[in-house]
Order: structure tokens, then C-alpha cells, then sequence
């Protein structure tokens, strides 16, 4: 019996931490199924019906898409996540090759400087942010949300990682054919790093998805609009909101990241391992 205790205590505990994870998100799901007052009298006790909808309305989703831009508000941040990651991908590409294919003096300097704004607060930041993306006159526009964060240090950091990996004899072979630094970068390194790559492009696209106060601050105008702001500022200061069309909000905006996850998975994983970072 002792040898299965292990197998059986292991089943144990990765059944208890998928619950944690999978129960509120299934909680959402359930919730945008139930008219107002399924949603409170199902809180309390806990029970299967806090999590599965016992007579299942879509009074919530057709009221979602026919009240409220949420259609509008998905492509902005569709658009906002797709330049975010390609402008992430090129800026932290080109910085990781610098400083690891050229010699420069006070490279490590900069490396550790750019690491260093980790310790920057977003809050810290939003002041400043907005007196920039302001003056440069791109306040409530698409533009304006994604410009600040594509310098991204955490991305910088996994693909110097990744760059360091590779073996130099593939450069030096490219350098006595004649290839300068932009043929080497574009023919050589980014085709060997393509799972990190995919890795990055993967994290910077859930942050982006994700990102709620600098879209709030920066853009006020219905017409660029995100996801997130659009769910939040559902109904009316004055009225009760309507839980239900939140919770099918929610759902919405939730479920192509769970999709673009399950699609891209294992190159997450892989580009982790191969960064050296340890969940």
C-alpha cells in the first residue's frame, strides 16, 4: 500500500490545485447563464449551483451584444495586442542582439539598468506616461495605449538568454561569406529562437489583453476603448449593474485567451526552460 500512497497524495494535490484555478473561472461562465437574482440567492452556501446554472438564460449575452460596444471594444484590443507584441518582438530582438553580438563598453550596465525599471510600479509611472503620451498628442487613440510598453525588460532578459545559448559558429561561417550584423540578426539568430520568440509574444499578449489602468487613464474615448474598460464601465453610476451581463463580459474577453494558451502551451513551456526562469 505504501507505494501507492505517493501516486494517490500526488493525484490529491493536483486535483485540489486545479480546482483552485479552474473553480472561478467556471464560477464566471455559470454566473452569465443566471438572471440577477440566480447570481446572489446561488453565493450562499456554497454548493453546484454556484457553479452550474440550473435553468440557463442567454438573456445576458444577447443584452451584452446588443446594449454595449463590446464587439468594438474586442477589436481595439485585438489591434493594441497584435502591434504591442510585433513592436515588442522587433525592439527587445534588436536590443538582445546588441548586447549580445556587439562590443561596447558598459553593456553590462545597460543591461542592469534596464532590469532595474522591474522595480518600477506601474502606479509610479502613470503620471509621467501620460504628460509623454499626451504631449506627443496620442491620448485616446490605439496607438497611445501600446507605445509605452513595448520596451519591455522581462522581454529583453528572456531573449538575451536565449541569444547567449546559441553557438557562434553558425556567425562566424555567415561573417566569412560577408553578411554584416542585419543579415547574421535576421538569417541566422531570430530562425534559432523562434520558441522564445513564440514565448514572448505569448506573455506579451495576455499582458496586453489583460492591462486595465493605463487603457482607463489614457483613453477616455468610447471609440478606442478596450475589453476590460468596456466590461467595467457597463450600466449606469446611478442603477444596480447587471451582474449577469459582467459575468458574460468577463467570458467573453476570457475565453480567446484560453484558447491562444491551450494552442501555444508547450512553446510557452519550453521558452521558460530554456530562459532558465523557474516557475
Amino acid at each position: 500500500m505504501t507505494r501507492f500512497r505517493k501516486p494517490l497524495l500526488l493525484a490529491a494535490v493536483l486535483a485540489l490545485i486545479l480546482v483552485c484555478f479552474f473553480a472561478p473561472f467556471l464560477w464566471i461562465v455559470s454566473n452569465s447563464f443566471k438572471p440577477q437574482l440566480g447570481i446572489f440567492s446561488d453565493v450562499t452556501p456554497i454548493s453546484w449551483r454556484t457553479f452550474l446554472p440550473l435553468d440557463p438564460v442567454a438573456e445576458n449575452y444577447r443584452s451584452l451584444f446588443a446594449r454595449t460596444n463590446i464587439l468594438h471594444a474586442l477589436l481595439n484590443t485585438a489591434i493594441v495586442a497584435a502591434g504591442q507584441v510585433a513592436l515588442t518582438l522587433l525592439l527587445c530582438s534588436m536590443a538582445a542582439y546588441a548586447l549580445t553580438r556587439i562590443t561596447f563598453r558598459g553593456a553590462k550596465a545597460v543591461f542592469v539598468l534596464i532590469l532595474l525599471t522591474f522595480l518600477l510600479p506601474v502606479e509610479a509611472l502613470l503620471v509621467p506616461l501620460y504628460q509623454v503620451v499626451s504631449g506627443l498628442g496620442l491620448s485616446n487613440t490605439l496607438t497611445g495605449i501600446m507605445i509605452p510598453w513595448i520596451a519591455s525588460p522581462f522581454g529583453l532578459f528572456l531573449l538575451k538568454q536565449a541569444f547567449e545559448e546559441l553557438p557562434r559558429d553558425l556567425e562566424d561561417a555567415a561573417r566569412i561569406d560577408g553578411a554584416g550584423h542585419v543579415r547574421i540578426f535576421v538569417s541566422v539568430i531570430l530562425p534559432n529562437v523562434k520558441v522564445p520568440l513564440l514565448t514572448l509574444g505569448l506573455v506579451t499578449f495576455l499582458f496586453s489583453w489583460n492591462s486595465f489602468l493605463w487603457p482607463l487613464v489614457i483613453a477616455q474615448s468610447p471609440d478606442a476603448q478596450v475589453i476590460q474598460v468596456a466590461i467595467a464601465q457597463q450600466g449606469s453610476p446611478t442603477q444596480l449593474p447587471n451582474w449577469g451581463e459582467t459575468f458574460a463580459g468577463a467570458t467573453v474577453a476570457t475565453l480567446p485567451l484560453i484558447l491562444l494558451f491551450l494552442l501555444l502551451q508547450k512553446y510557452f513551456t519550453q521558452g521558460m526552460a530554456m530562459s532558465g526562469i523557474k516557475g
